[in-house]
C-alpha cells in the first residue's frame, strides 16, 4: 500500500467518523452519504440521504462501516475504504 493510499484511507476514515458523530445516530440507522470530490486531495462532501452510487463517487456512510465484534457498534471499515481507494489509486 502506497503512502497516497494510506493517506486517503486515513482522511476518509476521519471524515466518516466526524459525519457519524455529527449525525447523532448510530451508523446502522444513518442514511447520509458522502461524495468523493477529489481523492488525491482528500476532498469529500456530504450529499444528504442517498444510496451508494459508485459511478457518481457516492458512498452511504453505513456502507463504509462494519460491526466491531467486541462492542457490536458500527465503526469505519478500513478494508472497505481500501477497496474504494483502488478506484482512484493504481498500484
Amino acid at each position: 500500500m502506497t503512502d497516497d493510499v494510506r493517506d486517503f484511507i486515513d482522511s476518509l476514515e476521519s471524515y466518516v467518523q466526524s459525519e457519524l458523530a455529527a449525525s447523532g445516530e448510530p451508523a446502522d440507522y444513518n442514511v447520509e452519504a458522502l461524495q468523493i470530490v477529489d481523492a488525491r486531495n482528500h476532498l469529500f462532501r456530504n450529499v444528504g440521504k442517498q444510496a451508494t452510487d459508485e459511478a457518481e463517487n457516492i458512498y452511504a456512510l453505513r456502507d463504509l462501516c462494519r460491526v466491531d465484534e467486541e462492542t457490536m457498534v458500527f465503526v469505519p471499515d478500513r478494508g472497505r475504504m481500501a477497496a474504494v481507494a483502488r478506484n482512484y489509486f493504481y498500484e
